[in-house]
């Protein structure tokens, strides 16, 4: 089980319109692992593997590269079917 904690946090304007803005690159990140996923899955039936994913979407977005690892992951984790 997920234990939560609310937790108080503060930041300035330009930090809050940074983390907004981070969290819709991270959404187009979300988008493009869709989108590569099906045209993958169209073209090869069968699923597009993490390293495959991982090198259509380097240097394609303002993030760290963990960061878009992350999301891939999550991605990946949510639909591939094992």
């Amino acid at each position: 089980m997920i234990r939560a904690q609310i937790v108080r946090f503060h930041a300035s304007k330009r930090d809050v319109e940074r983390l907004y803005a981070c969290n819709r690159e991270s959404a187009q990140v979300w988008n493009m692992c869709l989108e590569l996923a099906k045209n993958y899955y169209s073209e090869h039936r069968k699923w597009i593997s993490q390293s495959e994913l991982q090198k259509q979407t380097k240097r394609q977005f303002h993030l760290h590269s963990q960061s878009i690892q992350a999301v891939c992951h999550k991605y990946l984790f949510k639909y591939k079917k094992v």
